[in-house]
This record gives C-alpha cells, sequence and structure tokens, in this order.
C-alpha cells in the first residue's frame, strides 16, 4: 500500500464568477523544476501552480471558445482533455513541447494543443492546435468505448492509454511510431492514423470487484512506464461512478506489467509525473538505490463541481 502525503488543494484563481475557485477534474500533470502544470478535463485552459507556494495558481488559455456552466451541458461540449506529457527536445522543438491530448472518446473531443518550450519554460507562443481525428477514427474500428487518459513518448515507441470500462471491454495500449508521430504533431499538427503499429489488451486486476482501467502514465528514463488505474464503478466511457480507489504500475520497456501497487484512499487519480530520487547520491544514499526509489506526484479527479481536486506526494521503493 502506497501511504500519500496531501500536498495542497488545487484553489486557483477563478476563470469567471459562474466557474468555482479550484480545480475540479484535475486528469494530467507535468512538472517543470519547480512549477507543475495540471489538465483539467472540464476546461479550455491549463492550470499553472509554484510548488514553493501557496498561493493560487492561474489558468491559461489551451483552446477557443466558451463552455456552459450546468454540469451536464458542460460534459456534453468539454473537449475532454485528460493527459498532458512533456516532448523533449527533438529536431523538431530545439527546447522540447507539452503535449496535452484529448480522451478521443467522442467525436468532438478530438482537439488537443502543443505548447513549446523554451529553457525549460513554456514559451510565450500561443498554443498549437493539435487535430486527433485521424487517429481516432483508426482506433475506434478497434476500441468500443475509446477513452484514451495516457501517453507515454519514448524513442522508438509512443504508447497511448485507453481506459477499459465494464461493458466496453480491457484496457489497452497503442503502440505508436515516435519518428512519425512528431512529424506529424510538427508538420501538420495532425497526426495520421498511420503511425498506428499495434494493440495490445491488460487485464490490471480490480478493487473490491471493480476492474481497475488506465487513467494516466509517465515514461521514466530507464525506458519503463509508471502508470496509474483506478477502479470507478461505471458501465462504461462517459458516466462517471463511485471510486473505489487507484493502483500505481510498473510497466517493462517490453509492454509487460512489473508490478501493481495499491494506492491508500479511495480517490480516482488521473496524473501522475514521477522520477526516479535525484538527492539520494547526495545524501549517502548508493546509486542501486536509487534508481529503485520514485518521486511522485499526483493528481485527484472528484467528478464533483463542490470538491476541489488535490495534489499529493509520495515516495516508492521498486523491488
Amino acid at each position: 500500500m502506497i501511504a500519500l502525503e496531501k500536498v495542497r488543494e488545487l484553489v486557483i484563481e477563478p476563470l469567471s464568477e459562474n466557474r468555482p475557485a479550484y480545480v475540479v477534474s484535475a486528469s494530467g500533470l507535468v512538472r517543470l523544476e519547480n512549477r507543475i502544470f495540471i489538465v483539467a478535463d472540464d476546461e479550455l485552459h491549463l492550470a499553472e501552480f509554484d510548488l514553493r507556494s501557496s498561493q493560487p495558481g492561474r489558468w491559461f488559455r489551451l483552446l477557443p471558445g466558451m463552455l456552459p456552466s450546468d454540469y451536464k451541458e458542460r460534459k456534453k461540449q468539454k473537449p475532454d482533455l485528460e493527459t498532458i506529457t512533456r516532448i523533449q527536445p527533438d529536431t523538431y522543438a530545439a527546447g522540447g513541447a507539452l503535449l496535452v491530448m484529448p480522451s478521443m472518446s467522442r467525436s468532438n473531443r478530438v482537439n488537443g494543443a502543443m505548447l513549446h518550450l523554451e529553457k525549460g519554460q513554456v514559451s510565450a507562443e500561443s498554443p498549437i492546435p493539435i487535430d486527433f481525428s485521424d487517429i481516432r477514427n483508426k482506433l475506434t474500428a478497434s476500441i468500443d468505448g475509446l477513452n484514451v487518459e495516457g501517453i507515454a513518448i519514448q524513442k522508438k515507441v509512443t504508447k497511448l492509454f485507453h481506459r477499459g470500462s465494464k461493458t466496453k471491454g480491457k484496457s489497452v495500449v497503442v503502440e505508436l511510431d515516435t519518428e512519425a508521430f512528431l512529424h506529424d504533431l510538427h508538420d501538420t499538427h495532425r497526426p495520421s492514423s498511420t503511425c498506428i503499429s499495434s494493440l495490445r489488451e491488460y487485464d490490471l486486476g480490480d478493487i473490491e470487484g471493480v476492474g481497475l482501467s488506465f487513467t494516466d502514465a509517465v515514461p521514466m528514463s530507464d525506458g519503463r512506464i509508471v502508470f496509474l488505474a483506478a477502479a470507478e464503478a461505471t458501465d462504461d466511457e462517459y458516466q462517471d461512478g463511485a471510486s473505489l480507489g487507484s493502483s500505481l504500475g510498473i510497466m517493462k520497456g517490453n509492454g509487460d506489467i512489473e508490478s501493481i501497487v495499491r494506492i491508500a484512499g479511495r480517490e480516482k487519480f488521473e496524473g501522475i509525473c514521477a522520477d526516479y530520487l535525484s538527492h539520494g547520491i547526495h545524501s549517502g544514499i548508493s546509486s542501486d538505490a536509487v534508481m529503485r526509489t520514485l518521486e511522485i506526484l499526483l493528481v485527484s479527479d472528484t467528478d464533483n463541481e463542490k470538491v476541489p481536486a488535490n495534489l499529493y506526494r509520495a515516495s516508492v521503493s521498486l523491488s
């Protein structure tokens, strides 16, 4: 069981008088030094927080338009931004970039965004719209109830993490050719389905009889992937349900599951960033011990506009 330390509620400057002064449906995060960027599936904006401060965060726009304040109408119209990942510096973006992806669970949930980085910080350029409709069109022919919740971009292979459900089938990892995927992101801003290479189903176990399914993923420097999985009592990819809890897993480079460990509590965790313990060598800890300890940050999705999402931290020992 992984014990968590609560860092803070995700209190933020409200976008309008009709919106809460906190993040509700936190669905992904990435860390850039002492700042974290959180994507929420019910917003058109990205949230930014300073880890050194308890002050409210701030929003900045990713996609154009406005969403209804009514919960049900907002759910119908939202782009369902589910994950954010860092693209390392490459020939297309010298400073790297942040990529925000939608779930692709509906035809109106195909728009994402890319933000270039300069010296490790988000540049002043406007976000670049990314159209994932061709990827969706291909995947919906093979995956019933498509619901992409995570992405891990590795040197040769990029993996999309589809969240399975009770009636629509198991969770799936979709493999893409990284070179082709990155080329399309930066060139046409519309990734082609031709970069899809394979699909693999996963049975992740359950919590109290409710199946675990992928909710986020992050690639590690040694080729492994750290992922989150949640047990939510719902029949499909659209409706929310009661959360029975979440687990953290390690996936090997070949795609096999190395381990899955339960996270304390019953919150639904949908966003993670992770790194191997960075200060261990300078603290008298052996390099082997450093590589066997993860420092993680997690964000929760409450699916309740009256309850703020939270940020947690933990250290996880690996076998």
